[in-house]
């Protein structure tokens, strides 16, 4: 689970020194020769070894345990003989998935009771032993999103209580509806934010179609939408990038020329793509080359080369086809 990270120039150092010392097996720290006696490479060797178990026993002591099993996991490339290192590491690791358990449970048990602050403590505490832990990640941005919510619901009901201060009767409905609608909207972007794109879009349709004359809400949600998909788009996510720049322009409700290109030329990219990798699948899977270049065309169906490549595969195809046939 817990894979050596490189950091700085630790990973590079460990392998610069094993090619140096491939002909001449590392030593521990307590039994180095002396400088007379060492080469340049075995005392190059030997000096590294002592820092890192250093660095090991220093983090350790200081209760980083993930950045100690990444010195440990070091020292083992230095020095792989040394059994008290894998030890070491071994035994660092147990520690580290004891305790990940541990805050794990502190943190859900804190969220049954309702202690957001308490769980919120022990899930940093999660991710500071694993950075990649899914579960700790995702009862964060659910805290977030409550605090959020209930943030939203404190600002909607102080709108609602000045607009009744400031003028009289009257202005309650249409001040509280206003502060209402924006919270509404605030709060299903914020979900579509936290990471939840699907459930977060159907918020967002759901608001628009409920309001489909609300124009300045349907652009604020629309410009939304369109920024997760450039941002999707920079990461190499395209065909989400296209999803999304789609949904952008249909809650909108309105064409808009610089979003119209950019989903036509990522149409053309992810096009171009799928021709590209039905190329290289033609040469022994027939029926594999077919559909992407189907795939292709439904991108873009303009795409001339994928549509002459289309049509001569499914020849060849239809021709095995039939000798298998006739064979039988």
């Amino acid at each position: 689970m817990y894979v050596l990270r490189a950091r700085g120039l630790l990973l590079p150092l460990a392998v610069a020194l094993l090619a140096a010392c491939a002909e001449a097996p590392p030593r521990s720290a307590e039994s180095a020769p002396d400088a007379v006696k060492a080469s340049p490479a075995e005392a190059a060797i030997v000096s590294a070894i002592a820092l890192h178990r250093q660095q090991a026993e220093r983090d350790a002591a200081r209760g980083d345990l993930a950045a100690a099993a990444r010195e440990w996991q070091v020292l083992t490339l230095l020095a792989p003989d040394d059994a008290r290192f894998r030890a070491q590491l071994d035994t660092t690791r147990a520690a580290i998935e004891k305790g990940i358990r541990e805050q794990l449970q502190a943190g859900n048990s804190a969220l049954r009771a309702g202690d957001a602050d308490r769980a919120t403590v022990a899930m940093l505490k999660v991710l500071a032993l694993d950075p990649d832990n899914a579960d700790a990640a995702k009862a964060l941005r659910d805290i977030d999103r409550q605090k959020f919510a209930r943030i939203q619901t404190s600002r909607a009901a102080r709108a609602g209580q000045a607009a009744t201060a400031a003028n009289g009767r009257s202005a309650t409905g249409t001040a509280a509806a206003e502060a209402s609608e924006s919270y509404d909207i605030d709060q299903r972007i914020e979900i579509f934010r936290a990471g939840d794109v699907d459930g977060g879009l159907k918020e967002l349709r759901a608001f628009v179609d409920a309001n489909p004359s609300n124009q300045a809400a349907r652009q604020r949600i629309a410009t939304t939408v369109y920024e997760r998909g450039r941002e999707a788009e920079a990461k190499g996510a395209r065909e989400q990038a296209l999803m999304l720049y789609d949904q952008a322009a249909a809650l909108r409700g309105k064409p808009t020329p610089e979003w119209t290109a950019q989903a036509q030329k990522l149409r053309r990219t992810l096009s171009d793509e799928y021709y590209d990798k039905g190329m290289q699948a033609y040469r022994t899977d027939t029926g594999t080359a077919i559909k992407l270049w189907e795939t292709s065309l439904r991108y873009d169906p303009d795409n001339r080369k994928a549509a002459a490549k289309l049509q001569e595969a499914r020849v060849a195809d239809d021709k095995l086809k039939r000798i298998q046939h006739e064979a039988k």
